[in-house]
């Protein structure tokens, strides 16, 4: 994330990610899943302000992109069918730090959204970190311990986006993708991302997988990214959960023609879907694949890289100096 201040408060731009690397380890007897995964964040941002106020209320607004003309008036666009009340994660978030410190102060959130919901591009996990870091910041300070233990109790993959001590940057996810170790590696990838008219329900995805045989040795790629090599990187690209995506929706299996007819690099689904992403090292590619990708009924398509930044103390610590 990056965090700048502003008159009022704080603006947070919250990067989304993909799998570049994705193996189910098992079944766990909570219902959730034992995961091993490698997670990159991207170029491809929302945006959340957020403002400090007297009275104890946790006041949101949600801005999405304007609807595409195609859609019908009364047709509604699930990549940004998201719930603006307390259901709303960035609400839950700050009411959890709210009872976490105490505060009887309350803050105006304004989120613009660029990541389309139920994508599997983490969209609503990072505006979840960034109302962590935000609440925390602006009522008490900034404490790292406090946020990723809010961060592990609301999502799986929100730890993820408040990044390290270090920087933020590549990780490798493990538990239900909320335990954390970052890389030092900073690969130079160009991607692009496509994702289609239909989500993918995490739950439904995960209902759908029953394969827990031999499991794919994740070292391969790691090591790939260590040496920053994208061809590499793009030959150990793995999803198990891709095929159960693709079982629900033909929508997977439609971007991944799509990406093989136009010679990129490695596809491959991310997290439990509906988005897909390339890697390309041909910048001319993605000007074919946005009007391929747009015959077949794909509106939303983004150039991207993988991002990298520095941890939100290192940024803090430069505001204050």
């Amino acid at each position: 994330m990056i965090i700048q201040r502003t008159t009022t408060g704080l603006d947070i731009a919250a990067p989304a990610k993909v799998n570049l690397f994705l193996e189910v380890l098992s079944r766990r007897s909570d219902g959730y899943h034992e995961v091993q995964t490698l997670l990159c964040p991207i170029s491809l941002f929302d945006r959340l302000s957020f403002e400090v106020t007297e009275q104890s209320k946790i006041e949101f607004q949600l801005h999405v992109p304007a609807a595409h003309p195609q859609l019908a008036k009364q047709q509604a666009d699930p990549a940004w069918d998201i719930p603006t009340g307390d259901d709303n994660l960035v609400v839950r978030a700050v009411q959890r730090v709210q009872q976490a410190l105490g505060t009887k102060l309350g803050c105006r959130i304004e989120l613009h959204k660029a990541i389309p919901a139920a994508a599997g591009l983490g969209g609503g996990s990072s505006d979840t970190a960034a109302a962590i870091a935000a609440s925390l910041i602006a009522w008490q300070g900034w404490n790292r311990q406090l946020a990723m233990q809010i961060a592990a109790e609301i999502g799986s993959d929100v730890p993820f986006f408040l990044g390290g001590v270090s920087g933020i940057g590549m990780a490798l996810a493990t538990g239900r993708g909320e335990r954390c170790q970052w890389l030092a590696a900073q690969p130079a990838l160009d991607l692009i991302v496509t994702h289609p008219p239909v989500g993918c329900s995490t739950r439904e995805v995960y209902l759908n997988y029953a394969d827990y045989g031999e499991k794919r040795d994740f070292r391969k790629i790691v090591a790939a990214c260590e040496t920053g090599q994208p061809k590499k990187i793009a030959e150990q690209l793995f999803n198990t959960l891709q095929l159960p995506a693709a079982s629900l929706t033909d929508w997977i299996d439609r971007q991944m023609r799509l990406f093989a007819a136009n010679d990129v690099t490695g596809a491959l689904m991310t997290g439990s879907g509906s988005s897909c992403f390339a890697l390309t090292d041909d910048p001319s590619c993605v000007d074919r694949i946005r009007c391929a990708a747009s015959a077949l009924g794909l509106r939303r398509v983004y150039s991207a890289r993988a991002w990298y930044g520095d941890s939100i103390e290192q940024q803090l610590s430069r505001q204050y100096s």
